[in-house]
């Protein structure tokens, strides 16, 4: 993405990629694409920002990358990839490992294996061939997105509801022609888990990975019983 004419904020982000590999969308106080275009971190919608606009721009200039894959990935948020971390991204994403199916709801059970039997689907066009209701169907591909089973690019219908096309890994890397080889699962995940000590060394918070345990059980203290 190197280029002596971009924006600073582009070169602000280039050096985000190139320091981390990845970027967030918006973050309240990680590195983030609204972050370098503000200046600072902000803690509302960037939408009614004054510099909305070029964001909104930005973004679509940072989607429209070759070199950049959008997906959820750190604290459940939308999260640019850079290509060097693919391969290890794609060994996680397509592991199955138990983090990402076990407790799954049967409505995202039912929509994953319907995305894998196609490869990909679009919600809006699955709620009518099925019968379910587009916002069930919308919170089931939000919770395969937030374990990284799918990818997942919203767009809005033409009746103007808001939909999202999903793909398996496999289907979205044969899209992109991106011909890619699975690493060690173990080296895949200290790399993000690196990266994210990175950042927390830096900004003194850590972003969630998908496998983080969701919560941990507090021993409950013992207390000594009074004597009668």
């Amino acid at each position: 993405m190197s280029n002596r004419k971009a924006p600073n904020h582009l070169k602000k982000i280039d050096s985000i990629l190139e320091k981390y590999g990845l970027v967030l969308e918006s973050d309240q106080h990680l590195p983030s694409v609204v972050s370098a275009i503000v200046g600072k971190p902000i803690h509302t919608s960037w939408w009614g920002h004054p510099q909305g606009n070029t964001i909104y721009q930005t973004l679509g200039i940072l989607s429209q990358n070759r070199d950049l894959l959008l997906t959820k990935l750190l604290s459940r948020k939308t999260t640019f990839i850079h290509r060097r971390l693919w391969p290890g991204f794609l060994t996680l994403a397509t592991s199955h490992e138990p983090w990402q199916l076990d407790h799954l709801s049967p409505e995202a059970k039912r929509l994953l294996d319907a995305i894998q039997q196609k490869g990909k689907l679009s919600t809006n066009d699955h709620s009518k061939e099925s019968g379910v209701k587009i916002g069930v169907l919308g919170k089931a591909a939000r919770e395969l997105e937030s374990r990284i089973l799918v990818y997942g690019q919203g767009f809005h219908s033409e009746s103007g509801s808001h939909a999202k096309r999903l793909k398996t890994w496999d289907q979205w890397a044969k899209d992109a022609k991106y011909k890619w080889k699975k690493i060690d699962l173990d080296i895949a995940k200290q790399s993000f888990e690196n990266i994210a000590l990175k950042l927390k060394e830096r900004y003194n918070v850590r972003p969630k990975l998908p496998w983080d345990k969701l919560s941990t059980s507090k021993t409950r203290k013992k207390v000594p019983r009074r004597k009668s």
